[in-house]
C-alpha cells in the first residue's frame, strides 16, 4: 500500500491561527515529557511561541463565537448531538474561567523574559550568558518538566477549544479523488462554507501542493519537493490525489 502525505490548506486567516497555535502546543507536549535538556529548551522555545502566536486580543472571542456557534447546531442535532454539546460548553466554561490576559503570567516572569530575549540570539543561551538557565537545565528531569507543566496550565484552555473546533472542522468533511492533470488541478468554486482544505497525495509523487482558493476559484499546481530550493518546480506528470473539503458547518453544499 502506497504511504500517503495529508497536506492542509486553510481558507482563511482565523482557521490558519487555529492551526498555528494547535501545532505548537503539540510541539510542546511532545518535547516536554522526555528527559533530555535539548527536550526541555525546544519546550520552552515553543512555550515562547506559544506567546506571540496567540497574543492577538480577538482570539479569544473568536475561539468564543465559533464555540456558541456550534452549540446551537449541536442542540438543533437532539440526542445526537448530546456528548458534542458537553464537550463544547466545557471548553467554553474552562475558557470564559481565564480572566488574565493570554500568557501574562509568564511576561510578569523576568526570567523567563530574559531567555526568551535571550533564545533568539545565536549562542545566546550558554552557560556563560544565561548562568541562572543553565542551573535549571541541570535541575532533575522531573522536576523541569513539573515546572513547565505549571507554565504551560494557564493557556490550556484556549488549546483544548481550539482542538475541539478543529475536530469538528475536520469531521464535517467530504473526500474527492482528483487528477491533477500536467500537475494542474483547478475547480471552478468550492462553495462559501468550505473553511479548510486537506490533499493526500502519495510519498512517492515527491509532489508538494502549492493552493490558491477563494470561493470563487481553486488552482492546486504539484511542485516537486527539493531541499535545495525554497519553490521547486512544477511537475508535468499527471498526479492522482484526494482532495478532502471541510466546513465547521454540519453540511457542506
Amino acid at each position: 500500500m502506497t504511504d500517503l502525505i495529508h497536506f492542509e490548506h486553510p481558507l482563511s486567516e482565523r482557521v490558519r491561527n487555529f492551526l498555528r497555535i494547535a501545532h505548537l502546543f503539540k510541539h510542546f507536549h511532545e518535547v516536554m515529557v522526555r528527559s533530555e535538556i535539548w527536550a526541555h529548551h525546544c519546550a520552552l522555545f515553543s512555550l515562547f511561541e506559544i506567546m506571540e502566536a496567540a497574543a492577538r486580543a480577538e482570539l479569544k472571542l473568536d475561539i468564543l463565537q465559533e464555540l456558541e456557534r456550534q452549540k446551537g447546531l449541536a442542540r438543533q442535532r437532539g440526542e445526537e448531538g448530546k456528548d458534542a454539546l458537553e464537550a463544547i460548553q466545557t471548553a467554553i466554561s474552562n475558557l470564559q474561567s481565564v480572566q488574565q490576559k493570554f500568557g501574562q503570567h509568564l511576561r510578569e516572569n523576568e526570567w523567563l523574559m530574559a531567555i526568551k530575549q535571550r533564545m533568539f540570539v545565536p549562542g545566546g543561551t550558554s552557560p556563560y550568558d544565561l548562568p541562572s538557565y543553565y542551573y535549571w537545565q541541570q535541575k532533575h528531569p522531573a522536576e523541569r518538566e513539573s515546572q513547565l507543566r505549571q507554565w504551560i496550565q494557564s493557556l490550556l484552555p484556549t488549546y483544548e477549544a481550539i482542538r475541539l473546533l478543529l475536530e469538528i472542522l475536520r469531521h464535517n468533511s467530504l473526500s474527492v479523488e482528483c487528477l491533477a492533470t500536467a500537475g494542474n488541478y483547478q475547480h471552478n468554486s468550492l462553495g462559501q462554507n468550505i473553511h479548510l482544505l486537506g490533499i493526500n497525495v502519495a510519498q512517492d509523487a515527491v509532489a508538494l501542493p502549492e493552493v490558491s482558493a477563494n470561493k470563487y476559484f481553486t488552482h492546486i499546481r504539484f511542485l516537486q519537493a527539493s531541499q535545495q530550493q525554497a519553490r521547486g518546480p512544477v511537475l508535468t506528470t499527471d498526479i492522482p490525489f484526494t482532495l478532502v473539503m471541510c466546513s465547521f458547518d454540519p453540511v457542506i453544499k
